[in-house]
C-alpha cells in the first residue's frame, strides 16, 4: 500500500510540471494568435482584398462573381493554417512575457495609425514604395537577362528594356 501511494505521489509530482508547461504553452498560442491575426493576417487581408478586386474588376460580374467565392474560399484555408502554424511557432520561440509585450507594441494607437498608412494601398507612402520596388526588380531582371545571353548579345541586337513602373496611386 505504501508502495502505491509513493507511486501515485512520484506520479503526481512529476506530471505537475508538464501539466504547468503545457497551460503556459496553451497560453502561448493563444497569444501568439492574437498577435497574428492583429498583425500579419490583418495585412495580408487587406492586401489579398485589394488584388482580388484589381483581378476581377475586367470579368464579366458572373465570372466575378465565381472567381471571388472560389478564391476567398481559399483564402480562408491558407488563413487558417497560416494562424495556426504561425501561432505555435511563434509560441515555441517568444516568451508568455515577450508576446504580451509585443501585444502592447501592436496594440498602440500611434503603431496602429504607421501600420494602417503602410498597408493601405491607395497611400502615397505604397505608391512611393511600390514605384522603388519595380525600378529595382526591373534593374534585377535586366541584370539577369543580360547575364543570360549569349556571347555576342541579344538576338534582337539591343538590351532587354525595363518595365515601366506603375503610375503612382491616385490622392
Amino acid at each position: 500500500m505504501n508502495r502505491l501511494i509513493a507511486t501515485l505521489c512520484l506520479g503526481a509530482a512529476l506530471a505537475a510540471p508538464l501539466a504547468a508547461r503545457a497551460d503556459d504553452m496553451g497560453e502561448r498560442v493563444t497569444e501568439a494568435t492574437k498577435l497574428v491575426n492583429r498583425t500579419l493576417i490583418k495585412n495580408l487581408q487587406t492586401g489579398f482584398s485589394v488584388a482580388l478586386e484589381k483581378t476581377t474588376a475586367a470579368m464579366p460580374e458572373g465570372r466575378a462573381d465565381a472567381v471571388r467565392k472560389e478564391l476567398n474560399a481559399e483564402f480562408e484555408k491558407q488563413r487558417t493554417l497560416m494562424v495556426e502554424g504561425l501561432s505555435k511557432e511563434y509560441a515555441q520561440k517568444f516568451s508568455l512575457a515577450e508576446l504580451k509585450h509585443l501585444d502592447e507594441i501592436y496594440s498602440d494607437p500611434v503603431y496602429e495609425k504607421f501600420q494602417t498608412m503602410n498597408a493601405d494601398p491607395n497611400s502615397s507612402v505604397t505608391a512611393i514604395s511600390q514605384n522603388s520596388v519595380t525600378k529595382l526588380l526591373n534593374m534585377l531582371a535586366v541584370a539577369a537577362a543580360t547575364e543570360n545571353q549569349p556571347p555576342g548579345g541579344p538576338s534582337t541586337g539591343g538590351a532587354p528594356t525595363p518595365i515601366a513602373p506603375p503610375a503612382p496611386a491616385p490622392k
